[in-house]
């Protein structure tokens, strides 16, 4: 029989929920590295709680339910559960919901709107979150591209054209050496590339040093492979790339091009660029997603990446 209670921060259960993630997710799940570092990174002052299950001294499942950090609505909460597939349909998932739910109906602020999500690959998920009320707000397309597939070639004519006309490229280690105050202005630029992207609900800019932390200090950050557009000194667009779960494989941040800057391919300069440090870096693959009406899907199609699966996102109104 198997038994819920809370996560201790330990190496136990840090190894216990990383094994959970990888054996669902092999080509994109968290490691220990990441969820520590997610961990270290958060808020304090918003609501975060993890709950691990145990059957036997293993842990076969694990959920966690927080405020959403990226929302300007305090009383969206978001959760997940992730169930070992040697231990689903057994009644875990339904258990942990009902600890989730019992909890958050404590918390202040009061629950508005709990979301979710789940991979389309994955119809016992879907079929868990529906049976419950949630219903489906957004799909992002995940895709992926095999890099020695890749040719540059195609693109430097583009990227001949962008430099002609005084837009410049640079990586971030190049930025951090000759502009102090390069933090500020990324941050800058995120937040306004973050207002256009599409979102299930009202971002909310998150303060500088978060930036730096939960990006800069990323264990996945490849600062080579992060590339900047630059136009008379103003940052106007990004792209990068950073390591992924499986040898070999890396997975997009964020690519973005602030407005004024738009309808001159500058994004799909970016990505190639970020694309071509990746395969002569040695990598094999890039994994990434969008939102199924994004122009940076079709853009993404494009370059070569070809569609796997897709990501859903659920949420319900909340009732006591």
């Amino acid at each position: 029989m198997f038994s819920i209670r809370p996560f201790q921060a330990t190496d136990a259960d840090y190894a216990g929920i990383a094994a959970v993630e990888i054996a669902i997710y092999p080509e994109n799940g968290n490691t220990v590295e990441n969820f520590i570092h997610e961990d270290t990174s958060r808020e304090p002052e918003r609501f975060f709680q993890r709950w691990v299950v145990e059957e036997d001294g293993r842990i076969i499942a694990f959920a966690q339910a927080q405020q959403q950090i990226h929302s300007s609505t305090p009383g969206r909460y978001r959760f997940g559960i992730d169930v070992h597939p040697d231990f689903q349909a057994r009644g875990v998932g339904t258990a942990v919901y009902q600890t989730i739910w019992q909890t958050l109906q404590t918390r202040d602020p009061e629950p508005v709107i709990l979301e979710s999500g789940c991979y389309q690959h994955f119809p016992q998920a879907m079929r868990f979150l529906e049976k419950r009320g949630f219903q489906q707000v957004m799909r992002w397309v995940i895709t992926r591209l095999e890099l020695p597939e890749f040719d540059m070639g195609l693109f430097e004519p583009l990227i001949a054209r962008l430099k002609a006309q005084g837009i410049t490229f640079a990586t971030l280690p190049e930025l951090q050496q000759r502009d102090e105050h390069w933090l500020e202005v990324l941050h800058e630029l995120d937040w306004q590339l973050t207002q256009d992207e599409p979102l299930p609900y009202t971002p909310q800019k998150m303060p500088k040093e978060q930036f730096r932390k939960l990006f800069i200090e990323s264990p996945g950050l490849l600062p080579d492979g992060w590339i900047v557009a630059v136009a008379n000194g103003r940052y106007v667009g990004n792209s990068n790339v950073e390591k992924g779960t499986l040898p070999g494989g890396l997975s997009t941040g964020f690519t973005g091009v602030l407005r004024d800057y738009r309808r001159r391919s500058l994004a799909t300069a970016l990505k190639a660029l970020s694309i071509e440090w990746a395969r002569q870096a040695g990598y094999r693959f890039i994994r990434t997603g969008n939102e199924e009406n994004n122009p940076m899907l079709t853009l993404n199609k494009k370059l070569g990446f070809q569609e796997i699966t897709a990501s859903l996102a659920y949420e319900k109104q909340w009732r006591l």
